[in-house]
């Protein structure tokens, strides 16, 4: 999924998706980010048939590596990474890495209340594995049912019965054929540092004020964590907030990256000014 940029100066945006979704999460969030950045989504390992990987307890800088990689093969130079939950504690590890433009992260884990994470972890498994014995089509006709929605999504979503029987239906066949159980038993252990993202490097944490699994609580240690981070708030979305409310993501993802587009117009403004060479008289 990529789309041309007008501006062929703007920042890249490079998607990282949640643990047991895949690029295709992104889809209604993109649709409402105007056109103006190259925007490209990437399945991550375990994910949309990409190989898995060894996992331990240093899962995290290794789907960094990964990501890294992929930058190189995609050709992308700086992009403005943009991630969820998983896919946010990986964009700020990236920064480690690579050059980066900005970092957004959307309901990252790391900082973490954990006990109430692996509460809603647990349930959701086991949600999965229930629904993994069923057949396609015997799982869309029940997640037809508003009240099955709510049962299977409550712990991810904050409106489930809500949601889009199919979206629903297609959010479980990824978890299901993903490497979930695995990727979660490694990666809820880590812990973000204050060495995550280098101090000039503009980083934006999103949080959904009815997060189960993220719950707005660990924005206190973000804060000690990494001090200079912009901190959003996307209210009545659960941790799924590019499913409960796409519009409130995009919103935010674009008031960051037109924030980007502002600092580095002013950036060179300065800079003109600066090269200013004023031809002196004869």
């Amino acid at each position: 999924m990529a789309e041309a940029s007008r501006l062929a100066e703007d920042p890249q945006l490079l998607l990282l998706h949640a643990a047991g979704l895949g690029r295709a999460s992104w889809d209604a969030v993109v649709e409402r980010i105007p056109g103006f950045a190259r925007t490209v989504a990437i399945d991550l390992p375990g994910h949309g048939g990409v190989p898995g990987l060894a996992y331990d307890r240093d899962v995290v800088p290794r789907l960094a590596e990964y990501v890294a990689e992929r930058i190189a093969v995609l050709g992308l130079r700086r992009p403005h990474v943009v991630g969820h939950s998983l896919g946010g504690v990986i964009a700020l590890e990236l920064a480690r890495r690579v050059p980066v433009s900005a970092v957004t992260a959307l309901c990252a884990i790391g900082f973490r209340a954990a006990c109430q994470a692996s509460m809603c972890v647990v349930r959701t498994h086991a949600v999965v594995r229930v629904t993994a014995t069923m057949g396609p089509r015997a799982r869309g006709r029940l997640l037809a049912r508003g009240l099955v929605r709510r049962l299977v999504m409550g712990s991810v979503s904050a409106r489930p019965a809500a949601l889009q029987a199919e979206v629903v239906a297609a959010d479980m066949t990824s978890m299901i054929s993903s490497d979930l159980p695995t990727l979660c038993r490694y990666a809820r252990r880590y812990s973000v540092r204050a060495v995550e993202a280098d101090d000039t490097t503009p980083v934006n944490l999103v949080w959904a004020d009815q997060d189960r699994v993220v719950p707005l609580r660990d924005a206190v240690r973000a804060r000690q964590v990494l001090p200079r981070a912009q901190h959003f708030v996307i209210p009545g979305s659960g941790h799924f907030v590019v499913r409960d409310d796409p519009e409130g993501a995009a919103a935010v993802i674009h008031a960051c990256h037109a924030q980007l587009l502002w600092q580095r117009q002013a950036d060179r403004r300065r800079g003109a000014r600066g090269n200013v060479n004023p031809r002196r008289g004869n």
